[in-house]
């Protein structure tokens, strides 16, 4: 049976490979983070997680969701929480709801509440387009690098309809969009 080339399976597909490396040049990341200023994803979220037991999320303390504050996401990346089993050979997921990539990283400015994740840049990746800026739904549809490469419109009307469509959109054939 055919696999149906979904924009879920691209999306999980492009986070995972973010954590590609070459063992001859490169350690192993201990951590793919993902920021998401605008939280366009964060609808999408339990969705995702069904497919990607790796992906956790900051925010109020919550391990069935796999969802906790950033000392919580710490011990999770450590493997040190017996109530954890972080998947064999996957690189664990971090998502960052509010967050964009220009605050993880000056270290100085970052906010308290996640001060102790922002370390993980530097022993990490961060999946970000190619030009640094954050994965928008709308980048990652339209770009040609990374991304799907689709004709969407870049109008508010779209940008509120993909908004409001993007549990279904997820679940469609990247070839019938």
């Amino acid at each position: 049976m055919k696999k149906v080339n979904t924009v879920q399976h691209a999306l999980v597909d492009a986070i995972r490979q973010s954590s590609n490396y070459n063992p001859n040049t490169q350690v192993k990341p201990t951590v793919v983070l993902w920021t998401d200023k605008e939280c366009q994803w964060q609808p999408v979220l339990s969705q995702l997680q069904k497919v990607l037991p790796e992906l956790f999320i900051l925010g109020g303390y919550d391990t069935e969701n796999r969802t906790g504050p950033a000392i919580w996401l710490k011990c999770v990346i450590a493997n040190t929480l017996e109530s954890i089993e972080l998947p064999e050979r996957l690189t664990p997921i971090i998502y960052l709801p509010g967050i964009s990539r220009n605050e993880l990283r000056a270290i100085e400015l970052c906010p308290d509440a996640i001060k102790p994740l922002a370390e993980l840049q530097y022993r990490g990746v961060l999946w970000s387009q190619h030009n640094g800026k954050d994965w928008t739904v709308n980048a990652f549809l339209t770009s040609a690098a990374g991304g799907l490469s689709l004709d969407v419109a870049k109008d508010k009307n779209t940008h509120e309809a993909l908004s409001r469509a993007l549990a279904e959109v997820l679940y469609k054939d990247i070839h019938s969009l």
